[in-house]
């Protein structure tokens, strides 16, 4: 199963998190006030994503990256 977060500062400066994977599940969350460590933990933990590989993409930036923690 492919699994993809990617993430963006908004323009108020929340960091939004929006999750698809290939069953066609989604969802979209915005942390404000936290670091990006921080959120990203968060996120995993309310959708039950903890240890589940997952790869992470900058919508505004670098190349996809797969989360070190999860492999």
């Amino acid at each position: 199963m492919s699994r993809t977060i990617y993430y963006y500062y908004n323009r108020y400066a929340g960091l939004v998190f929006r999750y698809s994977d290939s069953d066609g599940n989604y969802t979209c969350r915005s942390y404000m006030f936290y670091s990006f460590h921080e959120a990203l933990q968060k996120f995993r933990k309310e959708f039950g994503l903890e240890h589940k590989r997952i790869r992470l993409v900058d919508l505004y930036g670098k190349e996809a990256r797969i989360c070190r923690k999860c492999r």
